[in-house]
């Protein structure tokens, strides 16, 4: 089985919901600025890490247009499992969220819509689109920022993962 890929998404909200077993549940609805390693798709597995912006660590008096994150992982993961909107220019997939504890049942990601670099949509899907319902208008962008620096989130410590110690990789034993 393949790793899923790390998806980097700014929180635009979330909204209450019910999970299947009748429990209360949120669902997160997210924007992704940063192109993904590879192009989201139905059936892909994806782990989500939240943005954070961190600007205000590098002052500068010239006008730059790089932005500055830290990436934080949410505790959600799992498999896209559908496309719930189409827009001339954006895509929303719906991921079920395989992290049982969280509270956060599903994700809503939206894409900026570029065949083959963010989103890879079916050929009949497309093909439909183009003959029988065209999709809708365009309501927002999302601006895609390819020269965006992210550093990995350190103030939270995860007991699980490998720390390095002297140049060799070894298991925190603290749980």
């Amino acid at each position: 089985m393949s790793l899923p890929t790390s998806i980097r998404a700014k929180l635009r909200g979330s909204a209450p919901s019910v999970d299947e077993e009748g429990r209360e549940a949120r669902v997160a609805y997210l924007d992704v600025p940063i192109i993904p390693r590879n192009p989201l798709h139905v059936g892909q597995r994806v782990r989500i890490f939240s943005l954070k912006s961190c600007d205000e660590l590098f002052p500068s008096e010239e006008e730059t247009t790089t932005q500055y994150y830290t990436a934080e992982d949410m505790g959600i993961w799992g498999t896209i499992t559908r496309i719930r909107a189409e827009e001339e220019e954006l895509v929303e997939f719906v991921l079920k969220n395989n992290n049982i504890p969280s509270a956060t049942t599903y994700a809503h990601l939206t894409v900026p819509r570029r065949e083959g670099l963010t989103v890879t949509i079916p050929a009949w899907r497309r093909w439909m689109g183009a003959v029988l319902a065209k999709p809708a208008k365009a309501t927002r962008t999302i601006t895609i920022e390819d020269d965006a620096t992210i550093f990995k989130d350190t103030t939270t410590l995860n007991f699980a993962a490998p720390l390095s110690v002297g140049g060799s990789v070894r298991r925190d034993s603290r749980r």
